[in-house]
């Protein structure tokens, strides 16, 4: 089945108003694969104390939209501090390898260097031919390490089995940021009704085919646009382009809107309507 483009509306809840509209660092429920932890961190520390370095190849935290932290709204600044050039190194362990050459023991190695190597060994499944590990080290680190920049030796002995070493050089610029406090916007209630109050129109003057797609979105949930030439679809969604949304992408965007007496975020999901794409209006 192709991709639809689809007319969203959801009541105008709390949750519903800032989920498109802020940044949500409030919760680790799912771990920390997303890096929210340190997220967390930096917010907490910017409210603390007014400001909060971290350093990496990409912002560890966006600042496009205010961040929720807690039970209040809050709006970040972030400048770029400095930029340098680090060398990480991409380590590879083969087993089973009949190579010959300089042999090393395990425990022989730099304390450094038998981390990195323990930890690749702690990822080794059953019946895979080689692990990987990766590390960056500083100007000292890589001066005591006969791993990096290049192995000293040919050969691996780890418990008497021997792994084939290589290493590779990769080069990364890494940015220290320092994050400052811009504005606490309120609670998460209380932000909610700012951006109503300053998004929030009535849609009105509807075809009847308009009101359809409207009212199918209601009480569906959502109403899925037959084809790019389904006319009713795209007046609505030229309807709501005559309003700045509260949240926009190039694909995505969101309105807070009153229809019949209720309040609804009306979301627009373009994935195949490139004419309307094209327009979808950006939000300040």
């Amino acid at each position: 089945m192709d991709p639809a483009d689809v007319l969203w509306m959801s009541d105008a809840t709390t949750d519903e108003i800032l989920e498109p509209a802020t940044f949500d660092v409030r919760s680790n429920d799912g771990g920390n694969d997303d890096g929210i932890d340190e997220m967390r961190e930096l917010v907490a520390e910017v409210l603390e104390t007014g400001s909060a370095t971290a350093s990496g190849e990409h912002p560890p935290l966006q600042v496009a939209y205010p961040v929720r932290f807690e039970d209040e709204v809050v709006a970040l600044d972030r400048t770029e501090l400095t930029t340098e050039t680090r060398n990480n190194y991409h380590l590879l362990l083969e087993f089973d390898v009949a190579t010959e050459g300089a042999e090393r023991s395990v425990d022989t190695l730099p304390p450094a260097d038998i981390e990195l190597i323990e930890s690749a060994l702690s990822d080794r499944r059953s019946g895979v031919d080689a692990v990987s590990g990766e590390r960056t080290d500083t100007e000292d680190e890589q001066a005591t390490s006969v791993l990096v920049s290049e192995p000293a030796f040919d050969v691996l002995l780890v418990d008497g089995e021997r792994m084939g070493v290589e290493v590779e050089p990769v080069k990364t610029t890494v940015t220290t940021y320092e994050y400052t406090l811009a504005e606490r916007l309120g609670s998460d209630e209380e932000y909610a009704k700012t951006l109503e109050s300053r998004y929030r129109f009535a849609v009105t003057g509807l075809s009847d085919d308009e009101r359809h797609v409207v009212d199918e979105a209601v009480a569906e949930g959502g109403y899925y646009a037959s084809s790019t030439d389904d006319g009713a679809f795209e007046g609505v969604a030229r309807t709501l382009f005559e309003h700045e949304p509260v949240a926009s992408t190039d694909s995505k965007g969101h309105w807070i809107v009153a229809y019949e007496g209720t309040t609804y975020v009306a979301m627009l999901d373009l994935v195949q309507y490139g004419s309307l794409r094209r327009d979808m209006p950006t939000s300040s």
